[in-house]
């Protein structure tokens, strides 16, 4: 029998763990590439020249997790690459506590390493105490960040023969890296992917929603190795990540495997969704009467109806101001993506602002949902921008190749076009519409 950990399974429900998975399924392949690099930087003593790799998904495709299971891994493998996972705001404004971060992981003995990483939302926090360093260093040369200047002051710090480890930097919410290419963090960047410069076994990683790739080429780096495109979990993995649930926390399954997994395939195999299906069972196997049996779980339906509240609710929470007051006109921005995907044509960038356009002046006789809010402008950069936020709240994925859209969270889909309510005029007038500009395309 089992041995239910309830205080364990209680604190990853209240913690909002889910960014933080008790098992990491998938994405083996991304994490290979990144550690098979590093690797290879610290054998040779220096990254390749363009050794940046992007990591982009949709909001809660797994991108942080994803990033935290390279950083665990190297806790518990000596030898591992260790990861330094800071957000786009720590990269421009705390520069200098950053190349602190990379000095520490690339000389700390493991204890000291171990002990520096800590799970708080303050930069200076995780990285330690800086005096614990097995060697001197002048930090005072890093009080204020100079660009590619500070990356030679790390190698005078900690040369490439003094690394004792290879070291991942890795930049969470990077699609907010907006500005010149001429700032600090930006030419700081720019030194690392260039790698010539400055030769150091120091890997680069982005990640981000759709459109982090373009703001990586904005601030100069450009022609990374590899873009990595994160979505849904696959049926395999999925059931990998509920039997891993349960086993991690010692939940008795019984007789309800199938049960269980039908439980979760509403989440579409999306990691934020599954985290959601994940609370709303935990609430009923905390309940004392059934303490991790589900065997003794009578009524699921109240389970399922939980489930569906927590999904929606982070639904609503993606529907911005912007979003809600546009409400027509994302509804039939997803049912235009849904019907050219359905026919298996792509829509570019050019024929869905097209698309928007006509909505937006041509249905807005039915009432001002059908209009791009004022707040994104006028003209085609009111256009470019609408679709831009449209990515950033998960309801439209961007194929950075192609410049093609698709919609990433079909159940998302859904309720966006549920939510906007169209009238039967204004569903004929679109159907009208879609079935004309298909057929011509």
């Amino acid at each position: 029998m089992l041995d239910f950990k309830r205080n364990k399974l209680a604190e990853f429900v209240k913690n909002d763990s889910g960014e933080f998975p008790p098992v990491f399924v998938g994405r083996e392949d991304i994490l290979e590439d990144i550690l098979d690099q590093s690797h290879h930087s610290f054998k040779r003593g220096s990254a390749p020249a363009k050794n940046a790799k992007v990591i982009h998904g949709a909001p809660g495709a797994g991108k942080t997790s994803l990033l935290t299971e390279l950083s665990q891994r190297g806790r518990t493998e000596e030898n591992h690459s260790r990861t330094v996972v800071v957000t786009s705001a720590e990269i421009k404004n705390r520069l200098p506590d950053v190349m602190k971060a990379i000095v520490i992981a690339a000389s700390k003995p493991k204890n000291q390493w171990l002990a520096s990483l800590k799970t708080r939302s303050d930069l200076g926090q995780r990285i330690g105490n800086v005096s614990f360093l097995s060697f001197r260093a002048d930090f005072a040369q890093m009080t204020q960040p100079r660009g590619p200047d500070d990356l030679y002051t790390l190698a005078r710090i900690v040369p490439t023969g003094k690394w004792e480890h290879p070291v991942t930097l890795a930049i969470d919410e990077a699609q907010r890296l907006r500005g010149d290419i001429t700032t600090p963090h930006a030419e700081f960047l720019q030194a690392i992917h260039d790698a010539n410069r400055v030769p150091l076994p120091l890997t680069l990683v982005f990640a981000g929603l759709g459109d982090t790739q373009e703001r990586v080429n904005d601030m100069g780096i450009t022609n990374c190795v590899h873009v990595f495109a994160v979505g849904a979990l696959n049926r395999k993995e999925q059931g990998q990540v509920v039997d891993g649930f349960c086993e991690h926390f010692g939940v008795e399954v019984g007789t309800h495997h199938e049960r269980l997994h039908s439980f979760f395939e509403p989440t579409d195999g999306w990691p934020r969704h599954i985290y959601w299906a994940q609370c709303a069972l935990a609430e009923t196997l905390l309940e004392p009467d059934v303490d991790g049996h589900l065997d003794k779980v009578s009524d699921w339906s109240t389970i399922e109806q939980r489930r569906d509240r927590l999904r929606i609710r982070y639904y609503e929470d993606r529907r911005s101001l912007a979003l809600k007051i546009s409400d027509k006109l994302v509804g039939a921005v997803m049912k235009t993506v849904a019907a050219y995907n359905d026919r298996g044509i792509k829509i570019n960038f050019s024929r869905l602002a097209d698309q928007i356009h006509c909505y937006s002046h041509e249905f807005k006789i039915y009432s001002s949902g059908w209009c791009v809010p004022e707040d994104f402008g006028t003209g085609s950069g009111a256009i470019r921008r609408y679709i831009e936020h449209l990515v950033h709240q998960g309801a439209l994925a961007e194929d950075v190749w192609s410049n093609t859209y698709r919609c990433p969270i079909p159940s998302f889909q859904s309720h966006l076009i549920s939510r906007a309510n169209f009238t039967t005029e204004e569903s004929m007038a679109l159907e009208q519409t879609l079935n004309t500009e298909i057929i011509d395309s």
